[in-house]
């Protein structure tokens, strides 16, 4: 009987602490009264959690940070030394055997140090621009002034009306380079001058003296400009003495009044104005002084061609 009880006591004990027991309702069924007291191995029915609901109903809200713009850095980057150039004057001009100063600007900036070399491209034909440099010092935020000096020979071609010459003015250091843009118009305009002493010209028997101009005396050069784009000329005198103007093809000479001679180092006046003559293309001209002891030997000539 011991037996019998030890039995059933290990019988009780086993489906306490082990295992759960079916429990009939009346009904037939059996419900589950108890659970295991340990977990239960992974990959088995029971290993379940009914609060996961990941999956469930998913709504993808996006990266709150996608458009979003990025901060700005804390170290800005620097840019590499460079150099900018600025002209005074946009639009220079320049007459017939003439020079304008052209003043450009040369900027440094994030550190920029050394020689910039100065060019100019894009002249017309009988025009030429000097060469220079601007020297930047170290450290030096501030700009370098130079002028580059555009000289039109007399027999430089006049710009037609209503035109101009689109100028590149260029700056160059090394690698580093920057440009600037101006456009240049040459003046149908020619100032001619009486030489100094001319007086002592007036016995030699050579006509045509270089001292009025090469492009004047022995070996002429014709002026060049357009058909209805003459040449407006004046006669500056920067001889120590008077005189009167006189010659052929538009050079015949005003009032020879005492009072109306062209007076030294002064222009040519008539009815108080500089007094000018408009040579059109095909004039031959020709003059010398008319005061004094005449001659030849004094006299200048001016010619005007058609521009190609």
């Amino acid at each position: 009987m011991r037996k019998s009880l030890l039995v059933a006591l290990a019988s009780i004990i086993t489906v306490t602490t082990f295992g759960c027991a079916d429990v009939n309702d009346g009904t037939g069924l059996s419900s589950r009264r108890a659970r295991r007291s340990s977990p239960p191995a992974v990959g088995t029915a029971d290993d379940h959690d009914e609060s996961d609901t990941e999956g469930a109903n998913d709504v993808d809200v996006g990266n709150p940070n996608a458009d979003t713009k990025p901060n700005e850095p804390t170290t800005p980057g620097t840019s590499a030394p460079q150099f900018a150039l600025t002209l005074a004057q946009t639009t220079p001009t320049v007459d017939l055997g003439e020079s304008v100063d052209l003043d450009v600007s040369v900027q440094p900036s994030n550190g920029f140090s050394g020689m910039v070399d100065l060019s100019v491209t894009g002249l017309p034909d009988g025009v030429t621009a000097s060469t220079v440099q601007a020297a930047i010092p170290p450290s030096s935020s501030t700009p370098a002034t130079v002028k580059i000096k555009l000289t039109a020979a007399v027999d430089a071609i006049a710009t037609a009306p209503n035109t101009s010459s689109a100028l590149v003015i260029t700056g160059r250091s090394g690698s580093v380079s920057a440009t600037a843009n101006a456009n240049f118009k040459v003046a149908p305009k020619l100032k001619l001058t009486i030489p100094v002493n001319v007086d002592a010209l007036r016995a030699a028997a050579v006509n045509y003296r270089d001292e009025w101009g090469t492009a004047f005396g022995a070996n002429q050069k014709a002026l060049r400009t357009q058909q209805g784009n003459g040449i407006v000329v004046t006669v500056f005198n920067a001889d120590s003495k008077q005189h009167i103007i006189h010659g052929a093809s538009g050079f015949a000479h005003g009032s020879t009044t005492a009072g109306a001679e062209i007076k030294p180092n002064s222009f040519e006046m008539t009815n108080g104005q500089v007094r000018t003559r408009t040579l059109n293309v095909g004039a031959n001209a020709n003059g010398y002084p008319h005061d004094g002891a005449q001659g030849v030997g004094a006299s200048f000539r001016i010619k005007v061609e058609a521009a190609p």
